[in-house]
């Protein structure tokens, strides 16, 4: 299991969620996948037209701002590396149940993934001084698609003199938590635009047709 700031984890998800594709029928991207990878979690959805990674490390203050750390919490974890897709209500439904006040975004979760049931089990401890919460998030079994390597394909930088978006997609890269600046790279008139926002938010965007949207 992983400990987590309460913020950290419903910022993560937050981040993604409005990336994800809403079509329920296509349970490959109607979801959120989750990475732990033995010192960083990430979030991680697409909707096809779009991608978006986020991420966090036990080091990452969160908010940008100092924080003062209690004696007895360590944040992170000793797990091996695992990852989850959970369908992407159910992430909603993980925010909408765990999220604080601003304030209170460094109360600690507890993140325990069972690898036999495929599940996600979240827990808030009554000693964190709120009300204790577990929910627990199954696994959807769906091939989530390998959208590092696509962004990691399509990275080839190319001079363009204008793009068109569809603007409500290219907006939602603004509902990203602000770590950072937001940086646009080009890759072509047809070809995927990186967005980086700080040093924890990776994501693309392509270009509309002009004409489209």
């Amino acid at each position: 299991m992983i400990t987590i700031p309460t913020g950290d984890f419903t910022g993560l998800l937050a981040d993604v969620i409005p990336f994800a594709s809403t079509d329920d029928e296509i349970p490959s991207v109607n979801c959120v996948r989750l990475e732990w990878s033995g010192y960083r979690l990430a979030a991680l959805s697409t909707d096809r037209y779009r991608v978006g990674i986020s991420e966090w490390e036990p080091g990452d203050l969160g908010k940008g701002e100092a924080v003062q750390d209690d004696l007895f919490t360590d944040w992170g974890g000793a797990d091996e590396a695992w990852r989850i897709t959970v369908a992407l209500d159910d992430a909603k439904e993980l925010v909408k149940v765990f999220k604080l006040g601003e304030k209170e975004w460094g109360c600690p979760l507890i993140i325990d993934y069972e690898p036999g049931r495929d599940r996600l089990k979240v827990v808030r401890a009554r000693e964190t001084g709120h009300s204790a919460i577990t929910v627990i998030a199954e696994g959807t079994g769906a091939e989530f698609p390998d959208v590092r390597a696509l962004l990691a394909k399509n990275d080839a930088l190319e001079e363009v003199t204008s793009l068109a978006y569809t603007p409500k997609l290219l907006a939602d890269f603004g509902k990203v938590r602000p770590r950072g600046p937001m940086e646009m790279r080009f890759t072509g008139r047809e070809g995927l635009t990186h967005v980086s926002i700080g040093e924890r938010f990776h994501g693309a965007i392509m270009p509309a047709r002009l004409g489209e949207g």
